[in-house]
């Protein structure tokens, strides 16, 4: 690498690992658990993306690509530290649920009132079970009244009627925020990877990637910009979603095809914090 690249790199860690150390720290992790979790990765990802001629790296390669040892290299294959968990498919299908319930009209009285409180079925009136049918993707009434309560967005009374406590999903009883870790790694990822393939010469077919960036808004004002982005972001992601949702639904999935493990559209608004010193020319 020119020593041009090489500061470039340098900058682009920093800016990444910044706001990822502060995360870890608030954590108490301590560095040598990342260091070790890293040097695993570059085994892990040099092993599978890496290889020569459509063969996977030897032992050697990955060692030479990775400045690791060929020890450190066979040490690391022998352990898989990633669990693939799929748990947030159900934070995302509960979270669509509550979407559905905010969003659609059928849930709103004669005034334009949200319905805060309905059956949990009913052949007559707007009910829990019609929006768990059309928002969820396919989940049972019962995994998605279960994950809603767990996360205090609802709650439930014996005579089988839901109550919208808040319009999102969010645990908060969870004292480890082991959901919110979830959030950073799905969401930072999905980042990454799209970046990742937007800057790759070897792949073909950019994927849509967008950042708007001002400067100098006074203060005052900018509760105001994030109010106008996260009413049309929110409009944005509901009209994407649900259309990707009928795709799957109408899609003739009784034959044997190919299926992408994820696909998605990522949302976020971003402003400096409050400590933010950098001074950007």
């Amino acid at each position: 690498m020119s020593q041009k690249l090489v500061e470039v790199v340098r900058q682009m860690l920093i800016q990444i690992f910044r706001p990822l150390v502060r995360v870890l720290l608030r954590f108490n992790v301590p560095f040598h658990e990342v260091s070790e979790i890293l040097k695993w990765t570059y085994v892990d990802v040099s092993s599978k993306y890496f290889g020569l001629n459509g063969k996977p790296p030897t032992k050697s390669r990955i060692a030479v690509i990775t400045g690791l040892s060929r020890a450190q290299v066979d040490a690391q294959l022998k352990v898989d530290l990633f669990n693939a968990d799929q748990s947030h498919r159900k934070w995302h299908r509960a979270g669509r649920v509550l979407t559905g319930w905010v969003e659609d009209e059928a849930y709103r009285n004669h005034r334009g009132q949200q319905i805060k409180i309905i059956p949990l079925e009913s052949s007559d009136e707007p009910d829990f079970k019609y929006l768990v049918e059309k928002y969820s993707g396919g989940a049972t009434i019962r995994s998605i009244l279960d994950e809603l309560l767990r996360s205090e967005s609802v709650s439930f009374d014996p005579e089988g009627f839901v109550e919208l406590i808040k319009p999102y999903y969010l645990t908060e009883n969870d004292p480890d925020d082991i959901q919110n870790i979830d959030f950073l790694g799905l969401s930072t990822q999905y980042l990454l990877e799209t970046i990742d393939h937007n800057i790759d010469p070897e792949r073909k077919g950019p994927r849509f990637q967008r950042i708007i960036l001002h400067d100098k808004l006074p203060k005052s004002l900018a509760n105001i910009a994030e109010s106008y982005a996260r009413k049309k972001s929110q409009e944005l992601a509901n009209d994407v979603d649900e259309y990707i949702e009928h795709l799957i639904q109408h899609s003739d999935l009784e034959e044997e095809q190919d299926l992408l493990p994820y696909i998605g559209v990522g949302i976020y608004f971003y402003k400096a914090d409050e400590n933010h010193n950098e001074i950007h020319e």
